[in-house]
């Protein structure tokens, strides 16, 4: 019986042992890791400013009034003007651009198109509201994400929302190049926010996309940088001026061509130009 009592101890730690190695918990396991922010989720403003027809109008916040009454609500055409035509066209039917030996094609948004693509799966809803969260949440037919270059609009209202949808499937495709009353009162920080932040970023610090395996770098707009760009060559005028000319004829510091996928704003207001360039200035300094 001796060598039987001289295991027991012996095995019952062994026994322990494991057990408490069963029950431990797995402090050294990974975390799940969260899944990261859209890298574009955009502010687009609701409304163009109200504009004073003189110096002695009430200082108090006008009440928002319906598109059809003001014209101030900026919804269907106007967002599409300001926000979406720079990439898909004037006219919706997409564009191709070249930039750094690399070809970007932009999707055309011709209804016919967009209600081929977004029927195929009616357990995700109508093609209207497939459109929504295609719009709002970048999501394709299948519920995937869309390619990073498209904005993510989380901000809109439903009403907005829907009035871009409509503007899709009843507009013609004539584009006409100039802007509605209410999106030609969009200065400064909204004008920013509507026309340039999905490319710039929102804090004006450039962004970078993968797009078909291709790499796109867009340069940050802060204003110690383009005031040391821009000033190179005083003959060519102010470092304000000549980003006017930058954002409306799309010229660099020496007057040749910007990259093409920089849209050419020239349809802009002297106003507009004037608020957005200052804006810059005083934003991201």
């Amino acid at each position: 019986m001796r060598p039987i009592q001289r295991t027991y101890p012996l095995f019952l730690a062994l026994i322990l042992a494991m057990l408490a190695a069963a029950c431990a918990p797995a402090a050294q396991a990974p975390q799940a890791q969260p899944v990261p922010p859209s890298p574009t989720p955009l502010s687009l403003p609701t409304s163009a400013p109200a504009v004073s027809s003189s110096s002695s109008s009430s200082s108090s916040s006008p009440t928002e009034a319906p598109a059809a009454a003001t014209g101030d609500e900026l919804s269907g055409a106007s967002l599409y003007q300001i926000s979406c035509a720079a990439c898909h066209g004037q006219d919706r039917g997409g564009t191709d651009f070249e930039m750094d030996g690399q070809k970007i094609s932009v999707p055309a948004l011709a209804w016919d198109d967009l209600n081929s693509t977004y029927a195929t799966d009616p357990s995700r809803g109508t093609v209207e509201q497939q459109l929504a969260l295609a719009i709002t949440k970048g999501q394709d037919e299948a519920g995937d994400p869309l390619e990073p270059m498209m904005p993510v609009w989380s901000s809109l209202s439903q009403s907005q929302v829907d009035s871009l949808v409509e503007f899709l499937k009843t507009a013609d495709s004539s584009g006409t190049g100039s802007l509605s009353p209410a999106a030609a009162n969009l200065m400064g920080k909204q004008l920013f926010e509507a026309a340039c932040a999905s490319c710039h970023g929102s804090d004006g610090a450039g962004k970078s996309f993968e797009m078909d395996g291709n790499k796109i770098d867009t340069p940050a707009l802060s204003w110690s940088d383009l005031g040391t760009v821009y000033a190179a060559d005083a003959s060519r005028g102010t470092v304000e001026q000549q980003l006017a000319l930058a954002i409306t004829k799309g010229q660099d510091e020496e007057g040749a061509d910007l990259e093409p996928m920089m849209p050419r704003w020239s349809f802009l207001s002297q106003t507009q130009v004037d608020s957005l360039v200052q804006y810059l200035h005083t934003a991201f300094p």
